[in-house]
């Protein structure tokens, strides 16, 4: 494939897109009924510790959770200014993805030259994927890591687009100190280091003998490292010194969970990758392959630090362990700008064109068929609803419940066990919690009411690897009150004898 021409990235694209069009749909899908379903046990995690920040608590200190702490302590300004409500969260993770697409525009006009409509599309294409948009419609430290690992990338990209010598460094410090704001969200945000450090040693490689050849990547990469060390490794500092607990919920977690045997393990990044493509992201991702083979990767250093930085991010598809595809959801960012590419070099062609671009038409709108999904953007989920009802019915302020899911601790405002707040499938099929732990968490502190998923999909409590245990805990402690409705799941109720 022949390089791309500038021109033809400014020209008016396939398509017209209006801004304000865009804008408009945009604040429509992001905010209508944005507090209707309340089917995500992750979110609940999330919505409960914000709300326990926002009460004082500390996380690692006061409660358990396994990730990184920024994102509650945004949800906890949120819920301190707002009000706690899972709107006003929610609203939050979309304004923050609703600002990614923003600034993909930003830098495809900026740094790339697309033209406004092309770089509108790109941005519009990767808001409504369906794994960005379903993370903004959820309160998820995804969307604040997403939102901090594009500014850091605008300033990697601006370290590169020669705007002066004595502007580079600088760039390359606030790319270094965004990437530790995203690594504060969500820990796999470190990444992005590695994939800027990996550029700037091929941008050095490259140039060694060259007459140009100089000290500006390695201070470069200096001033990312001072960036990053400034924000995400003094307080993550802060954090092991003053608050017990840190290491083992955000890494000592993460590294005992229950890895895949190796027999199994050959086949994995490969299968990971194609449900990467072939899970309604098969419009974004083919032109984004296209886009990448059709521009000068290697001969253009901005796209070749968009190429560092996807690697970098897809590495993860390598973990022997519990996989989520949300995981590596960043990479959308980079692919977003070779989309754009894959864009221009359709319409560059001649007679492929007529050819090309419905096909690609066609792509594009299959994709983003979930997202426009009216039936679940108009979804109310009553039955989550009447469960949190039935939870403050029958226990008083400050009865502690537990359960799969501590989004019904949040919704009807009842405390959860410190120690059980983050009981995932990952924590029981592991081992990290047990019958035991859970006895004894609930004896402590007197639990009223135990909910536990034991239909559909159920994959936390369920998944004890001592259950036949927890059950005669259940059944020696609590009486059965019976099993209500939640969607696709069964939830039996455990009252205190």
């Amino acid at each position: 494939m022949s390089p791309i021409p500038d021109s033809l990235r400014r020209r008016r694209p396939l398509s017209v897109l209006s801004p304000a069009a865009l804008v408009l749909l945009a604040l429509f899908m992001g905010f209508y009924n944005l507090g209707g379903d309340l089917m995500n046990d992750d979110e609940g995690t999330y919505l409960y510790s914000s709300w326990r920040v926002s009460l004082g608590d500390v996380p690692y200190r006061d409660f358990f959770v396994s990730q990184a702490p920024a994102s509650f302590y945004l949800g906890a300004a949120v819920f301190k200014i707002f009000g706690t409500t899972v709107p006003a969260a929610r609203a939050l993770s979309f304004l923050l993805i609703l600002g990614t697409a923003c600034l993909i525009i930003r830098a495809a006009r900026k740094f790339f030259h697309f033209s406004a409509s092309l770089a509108y599309l790109a941005a519009a294409v990767f808001l409504f994927t369906k794994h960005i948009y379903f993370l903004g419609r959820m309160f998820m430290p995804d969307s604040a890591m997403l939102f901090f690992s594009t500014v850091a990338l605008y300033f990697a990209l601006k370290s590169e687009a020669g705007d002066g010598q004595g502007k580079r460094p600088p760039a390359a410090f606030l790319f270094g100190a965004f990437a530790g704001l995203a690594t504060l969200a969500k820990l796999n945000a470190v990444l992005l280091l590695g994939g800027y450090l990996s550029f700037l040693l091929y941008l050095w490689l490259r140039s060694r003998g060259k007459e140009d050849s100089g000290p500006q990547v390695p201070r470069k990469a200096a001033a990312a490292i001072g960036g990053f060390l400034l924000t995400f490794g003094l307080a993550y500092a802060l954090f092991i010194i003053f608050v017990p607990g840190t290491y083992h919920a955000t890494l000592g977690f993460h590294l005992a969970k229950e890895k895949i045997p190796l027999s199994q393990y050959a086949a994995l990044p490969f299968v990971r990758l194609a449900q990467f493509i072939g899970n309604h992201d098969y419009g974004l991702i083919p032109l984004a392959i296209a886009g990448l083979f059709a521009s000068p990767v290697f001969k253009d250093k901005k796209r070749a630090l968009l190429f560092f930085m996807t690697l970098a991010v897809l590495v993860q598809v390598l973990i022997p362990g519990t996989f989520f595809l949300r995981y590596i959801v960043f990479a959308f960012v980079p692919l977003a700008f070779f989309f754009g590419d894959g864009l221009a070099w359709i319409g560059s062609g001649k007679k492929l064109k007529y050819f090309l671009v419905p096909a690609a038409a066609v792509l594009v709108l299959l994709s983003l068929g979930p997202t426009f999904n009216l039936k679940k953007l108009r979804a109310f989920d009553q039955d989550t609803r009447a469960l949190a009802a039935f939870v403050q019915d029958n226990t008083a302020d400050g009865d502690y419940i537990f359960g799969d899911d501590p989004g019904i601790n949040f919704l009807a405002r009842r405390p959860c066990p410190p120690g059980l707040v983050d009981v995932s499938g990952a924590m029981t099929r592991s081992g990290q919690v047990t019958a035991a732990d859970i006895r004894s968490a609930c004896e402590s502190h007197s639990v009223k009411l135990i909910l536990v998923e034991t239909s559909g999909p159920a994959h936390h409590l369920k998944n004890l690897k001592d259950y036949p245990a927890f059950q005669a805990y259940l059944d020696e402690k609590f009486a059965m009150a019976g099993t209500m409705p939640r969607q696709f799941l069964g939830v039996d109720v455990y009252r205190r004898k």
